[in-house]
């Protein structure tokens, strides 16, 4: 491993994304729409949803070593707030809630993990192509 993935702080952090993925993905589409009512309100089944995907996107992008990491993992943070906030006042919703809160609480320690070269949002490096994306991760 090298770069970020030799940091013990982001091994957890891709750890707890995971977790908190297959957590909050299984438990929407299997235990709330079994369960209706509230625990398949749109507005919690929304959350779920985009917290499990943020979560899988979050541990891709530390899993490439992307420059844009910390970012991604700010608004992890920010999300997997949210989603623990309303899974507790739902019954049953335990596993989800844990795994959500041990996600921001990992998310938001690689925030504030400042690599030397990470790159400030008005000084992404380009990956070459006029008006293409920043370039980063591993080739970055």
């Amino acid at each position: 491993m090298t770069g970020i993935l030799q940091d013990r702080t982001v091994q957890r952090c891709i750890e707890d994304c995971l977790h908190c993925y297959r957590t909050c993905w299984s438990m929407a589409f299997s235990d709330n729409l079994q369960r209706g009512g509230e625990h398949a309100e749109p507005g919690h089944l929304s959350l779920m949803l985009n917290c499990a995907q943020l979560c899988e996107t979050t541990a891709r992008f530390m899993l490439s070593a992307s420059t844009l990491h910390t970012e991604l993992c700010a608004l992890c943070a920010k999300v997997c707030g949210a989603c623990a906030q309303s899974c507790a006042q739902l019954e049953g919703m335990e596993a989800c809630e844990a795994a959500c809160r041990a996600c921001a609480q990992s998310c938001r320690e690689v925030a504030r993990f400042e690599l030397p070269g990470t790159y400030a949002i008005d000084h992404l490096p380009t990956t070459g192509v006029q008006g293409g994306p920043p370039r980063q991760g591993i080739m970055g």
